[in-house]
C-alpha cells in the first residue's frame, strides 16, 4: 500500500515514505510537514490558521518549515482547529 510521503508530498514508494525521526531536528521537520499537510488539506492558508491561533502567518510558517517547535498549547489548538485527535499530529507516515 503506498503512503502520502511527508517530503515529496505524494503517494509514493520512496525512501522517505517510511522516514522516522532520528533526532529533535528531523521531528521538528516531519512534525511541519505533517502540519502543512492538514493545513492544505483542510483548505486553510497560513493566514487563516494564524487567525485562528492567535499567531501570525510567519510563525505558522517557521513550525510548518521545523523551523520552530511549537508548544504543546499551539499543538491542542491546531489538532482542535484541524479537526483531529493530537496523535493525528505525530502520524508520520
Amino acid at each position: 500500500m503506498q503512503t502520502l510521503c511527508l517530503l515529496c508530498n505524494k503517494c509514493c514508494d520512496c525512501t522517505f515514505s517510511c522516514m522516522r525521526a532520528r533526532d529533535f531536528q528531523d521531528f521538528n521537520y516531519l512534525l511541519g510537514r505533517r502540519l502543512q499537510l492538514l493545513r492544505k488539506n483542510c483548505g486553510f492558508s497560513q493566514e487563516d490558521v494564524g487567525e485562528a491561533l492567535g499567531m501570525d502567518r510567519v510563525s505558522i510558517g517557521y513550525i510548518e518549515q521545523g523551523k520552530r517547535a511549537p508548544r504543546l498549547q499551539t499543538l491542542f489548538a491546531l489538532a482542535n482547529f484541524y479537526g483531529v485527535e493530537m496523535k493525528a499530529l505525530f502520524d508520520f507516515e
